[in-house]
């Protein structure tokens, strides 16, 4: 009889929320991998995460308040628990109880934590020195985790759900399509024509009839994210045109069904006159970003909320990375491992 057993994903650091949406003086929840936390400023305006449940009985600490020294008092018997990790009762203010705080960060306009003991040198380097880093939001998908992880590893979907990304349905036969599949990660590269656009889009983008438009991409499991560099040529991939982006995608499971995509896009201009409108351009980008997955989050909700193994399903050479994505997440990112119990037999 198999058995598996899973790690906590916290101990990989997870983005989690927009640092603007941390106000001074507020008490934030928030969900991961099922587990409810509590997000709030303490006395230096540092994030702080601990349980959403008090350590006395269990209330939620949502319904408390921070006091003067930025600790949250529980609504309901006034326990105080501070960022540090220890809680204590006003009837017993000398004695104190350990609580399982979090690590947090506070980066690319991000609050991100993870387990106490996980080491800076684990937060992941997702940057580009030669990009620009031009804005950050976050995505829901109704739609468990393997069917987002699924969505942002194939391509074909790309002709009938998006607007701006690959081919449309009469040049799908230039698409091209590799992967590589490594030890900690897999990559994806596809290329082909790219599909009509708007004078505004083709101009701002120094794009000329008959490029060909590039998605490479890396998926990484530690925590599940994936960065897609797109980029243009020409059709002999000799010139590259002007703009370049790239979108990294954080997949944070909050329950079974949901899943917060939190995306960051990086820009690298290289035309001067192009450079002159940047601030539209990097607008723009990101508009045509956020659209996009937003239509991915769309199209979304309408796959099964139990995905199948695939035994049964229908691929193309488009579909190759996917089972590969599956794998490494269920034995990296949630460190899945399976055992066979022995069944005993009993005669009478």
């Amino acid at each position: 009889m198999k058995h598996i057993v899973e790690n906590d994903v916290l101990r990989f650091p997870h983005p989690v929320l927009k640092s603007t949406k941390l106000r001074k003086g507020k008490i934030v929840e928030i969900t991961v991998s099922g587990k409810v936390f509590v997000l709030f400023r303490d006395k230096n305006r540092t994030p702080r995460a601990v349980p959403a449940a008090c350590p006395h009985r269990g209330a939620n600490l949502i319904k408390g308040k921070l006091n003067k020294e930025r600790e949250i008092v529980c609504g309901y018997h006034a326990w105080t628990i501070n960022g540090e990790g220890q809680g204590y009762s006003p009837s017993v203010p000398k004695r104190t109880c350990k609580v399982h705080s979090l690590k947090t960060w506070e980066k690319h306009g991000f609050i991100w934590i993870a387990n106490k003991d996980v080491p800076d040198e684990a937060f992941p380097d997702f940057t580009n020195k030669a990009f620009n880093l031009i804005g950050s939001f976050t995505q829901k998908f109704n739609a468990p985790l393997k069917v987002v992880l699924d969505n942002f590893g194939e391509i074909e979907h790309a002709f009938q759900v998006h607007k701006f990304i690959g081919a449309s349905k009469s040049k799908l036969d230039t698409v091209t399509f590799s992967v590589k599949i490594e030890e900690e990660q897999t990559r994806g590269f596809s290329s082909c024509e790219y599909r009509k656009q708007p004078f505004f889009f083709r101009w701002s983008y120094g794009l000329k009839s008959g490029d060909y438009y590039h998605n490479d991409w890396v998926f990484r499991f530690k925590p599940l994210h994936g960065s897609y560099h797109n980029y243009w040529t020409d059709k002999p991939n000799t010139v590259v045109r002007s703009n370049e982006f790239i979108i990294t995608t954080f997949m944070t499971p909050i329950t079974a069904t949901k899943v917060d995509l939190h995306v960051f896009v990086q820009m690298k201009i290289k035309n001067r006159i192009l450079r002159l409108f940047s601030p539209i351009i990097r607008f723009f980008t990101l508009l045509v970003t956020k659209y996009e997955i937003w239509e991915d989050a769309r199209i979304a909700r309408f796959a099964p909320l139990n995905p199948e193994d695939g035994n049964n399903w229908k691929l193309t050479n488009l579909d190759k990375q996917i089972f590969h994505n599956r794998k490494k997440t269920d034995t990296i990112y949630y460190g899945k491992k399976e055992y066979t119990e022995a069944i005993y037999e009993f005669t009478e």
